[in-house]
């Protein structure tokens, strides 16, 4: 999923002109068809965008949208539009207050209060309509200078008006935030007519298969996923690993790997069926077939190296560092690797080192009180080593 999304909004900020490099994408468990940005180079998709959608089209068309207000600085804007707003409320709140003390009537007071409260929703609201508009205008020409189809872009706003229809909404169109749906496809239905034909994406049905099957109840997945295509035994792998059928997993899986013995992923779920299964030695096999088809990807370097900690060996622990600091220098917020190796120093006995990376991982997740406990210890054992005695300060600070 984020090897996939990463490549294809890299394309669209390329075209867009803004910094591909920086740009990563984070997934989010949630299965409403949405995603969005906060500013920056950061693009947040729930696992609904993909759950929802036929066609990488329609992903990357929405995708295409949200790096349309990275292009338009409208998160930046918004926060200032925000202010202006909340600034309009404070006012008639002390005017309503003034009017009430002045007529003796609260009644009066209150009706100018929630008037420019009102005023105030409803130009901001107004605001968010325009740069809405403004991100549909700019994701057409970025889906064409990316090789993409509008018609993505035009089919998922068909979806969720057809959404929009079941449920009944009396709200005003002055209180909406986004423009009204039917007036988006009027705007995108041109576009969509000149565009290339939505295609069929084959790496794009096998991350639905496996989606779906791991977010759903393997009953689910066998009503969806019932014939014989790389998509229906992908999912029915993971289907039966989830009910503990082991073996027919395994068979599904070695099928897709003689068929396509070059596709990292496939090797990747049975080493995760191995491992999971405690065949340690055999999943460390497998995940190392899969780093070597696919050495950028952070999370099979980490499913590889938490099995080569399991094995115990003090080869394989120095094996797993050396994988655990590639992804932390690359791909550094991933809790579990700076955890892996604070185990992994600890199975060394570098008690020191293992306190170093444990504190990046509490950090991460939060547990500021615990990292509190462990500096003082730390940075006395790290005053010597300029970098990590660097860090150590700059986490204090953090935390403070």
């Amino acid at each position: 999923m984020e090897q996939y999304a990463l490549k294809g909004v890299k394309k669209l900020f390329k075209s867009a002109g803004l910094n591909e490099e920086n740009v990563q994408v984070v997934f989010i468990n949630d299965l409403s068809l949405n995603a969005f940005v906060t500013g920056g180079s950061v693009v947040y998709i729930h696992a609904g965008l993909i759950t929802q959608t036929d066609y990488s089209d329609e992903f990357f068309g929405v995708l295409a949208h949200e790096t349309g207000h990275v292009v338009g600085g409208h998160t930046i804007r918004l926060i200032s539009e925000m202010e202006k707003a909340q600034n309009t409320a404070l006012i008639t709140t002390v005017l309503g207050g003034i009017a009430a003390v002045a007529s003796g009537r609260g009644d009066v007071g209150m009706a100018i209060m929630l008037g420019g409260m009102s005023s105030a929703g409803g130009l901001l609201n107004s605001y968010r309509q325009t740069e809405e508009n403004s991100a549909d205008s700019i994701a057409i020409d970025l889906i064409n200078k990316s090789g993409f189809s509008v018609a993505g872009l035009y089919e998922v706003m068909r979806k969720i008006e057809k959404e929009e229809r079941l449920r009944i909404d009396n709200v005003p169109n002055y209180l909406r935030s986004h423009p009204l749906t039917k007036d988006r496809i009027r705007f995108l239905e041109q576009a969509a007519k000149d565009a290339p034909q939505l295609k069929e994406d084959e790496e794009y049905k096998l991350i639905k298969a496996k989606l779906f099957a791991f977010l759903k109840e393997p009953a689910q997945t066998r009503v969806l996923y019932n014939g014989t295509s790389d998509a229906d035994l992908y999912a029915q792998a993971i289907a039966d690993f989830k009910e503990t059928k082991i073996q027919d997993a395994l068979n599904k899986t070695n099928k897709l790997i003689e068929k396509h013995p070059e596709n990292p992923y496939f090797y990747e779920i049975k080493g995760q069926i191995l491992f999971e299964t405690g065949k340690i030695n055999e999943a460390i096999d497998i995940y190392t077939q899969a780093h070597k088809l696919l050495p950028e990807a952070s999370l099979i370097r980490l499913s590889l190296a938490q099995a080569l900690l399991e094995s115990e060996t003090p080869e394989n622990i120095l094996k797993a560092i050396e994988h655990l600091n590639y992804i932390t220098v690359h791909d550094k917020y991933l809790p579990d690797a700076w955890y892996f190796l604070y185990i992994a120093h600890a199975k060394n006995g570098q008690y020191d080192l293992s306190n170093y990376y444990k504190i990046e991982h509490l950090l991460l997740t939060g547990k500021n009180d615990e990292v509190k406990q462990l500096l003082p210890k730390t940075k006395k054992a790290f005053e010597m080593d300029t970098i990590k005695s660097n860090r150590l300060a700059d986490i204090e600070e953090i935390i403070k």
